[in-house]
């Protein structure tokens, strides 16, 4: 490979991962017009467009995409190559782009990001804060963490722990409108819905013969934010099934009332860090999921006994 050709590559890989010249002129120390310049030729020699250009957002094109992916296999096995000549001189480095959603990544994960930065102050972490699922590639992130299965044959998961969800509410609704005694009595009560993935929005409960249950709950409001959602529930709109992770302060300090408890059913939830699919993987992605499988277990409350 060239130098020029590397060159080229390197500088679309970083306006992809910054998402537009100037940051990724920024990042390579260089001026917006030399990335520029250098993307430009690349495209000239493939004969492709690789990047959409508009106004207001760059995006990849299809090729664009699969470009990108072989771009960033071929850039980590060079920065692996000189990690395995370097050895331990090599530290973890850079900035790692993190998605993850708002309420797991406040509640879990920036709790630790402290002690992340005193022990690897050479990496930069950005955390993109994200209530949907995210096109890693896309998205420029290195590293996502997701509750739920992953399906995405082209990400490799990692499972860090898992967590539980409780029916509860706030004492101020429950004085309002009387507390549920038999699952079946939620049909009568404002739930607190999630806009995707529908499964939330039915809730298990076991019955005295030992099977389980699904009630479909109804509410007067859902959203894809489970952070609106759970300010929701503290204000005493409604009913919600939560996750135990928001939920365990507030059910300590009593701003929160588990309910029908003699059903409740401890389904758990893996929780996952997922990453595309690389025959290397980065030294400071493999730092930082070492780093979270040591650590974030301890942040997420145990199974109900």
């Amino acid at each position: 490979m060239s130098g020029n050709r590397a060159g080229e590559m390197a500088a679309f890989v970083q306006v992809v991962e910054d998402g537009g010249f100037t940051a990724a002129a920024r990042s390579l120390r260089v001026s917006p017009s030399a990335v520029s310049k250098l993307v430009a030729r690349l495209e000239d020699r493939l004969g492709v467009r690789l990047l959409q250009r508009t106004t207001r957002r760059l995006s990849l094109t299809a090729e664009g995409r699969l470009f990108y992916e072989r771009c960033r296999e071929l850039l980590d096995e060079i920065a692996a190559a000189e990690e395995l000549v370097a050895g331990s001189r090599l530290r973890p480095r850079g900035i790692l782009r993190v998605g993850v959603s708002h309420g797991f990544g406040m509640r879990c994960l920036v709790p630790l990001v402290p002690l992340f930065a005193e022990r690897y102050p050479e990496i930069v972490l950005e955390l993109a804060f994200a209530d949907r699922r995210v096109d890693l590639v896309a998205e420029g992130l290195d590293l996502a963490i997701r509750l739920g299965s992953v399906q995405d044959e082209s990400l490799v998961a990692r499972r860090l722990g898992e967590h539980g969800r409780i029916v509860c509410a706030a004492p101020a609704y429950l004085a309002r409108h009387g507390t549920p005694r038999l699952p079946e009595d939620l049909l009568a009560h404002n739930c607190i819905l999630f806009d995707q993935p529908e499964h939330l929005n039915q809730w298990p409960f076991r019955r005295p013969d030992g099977s389980i249950e699904r009630v479909r709950v109804r509410g007067m409001a859902r959203s894809d934010s489970g952070d609106a959602l759970y300010q929701l529930l503290l204000n005493g709109f409604g009913i919600a099934w939560a996750a135990d992770f928001l939920a365990r302060d507030d059910l300590a300090a009593g701003r929160l009332v588990p309910l029908l408890e003699p059903f409740r059913v401890d389904l758990r939830t893996a929780v996952h860090a997922v990453y595309p699919q690389r025959r290397h993987l980065p030294a400071k992605v493999r730092t930082l999921i070492d780093f979270l499988v040591e650590r974030l277990p301890a942040r997420l409350p145990a199974a109900a006994m």
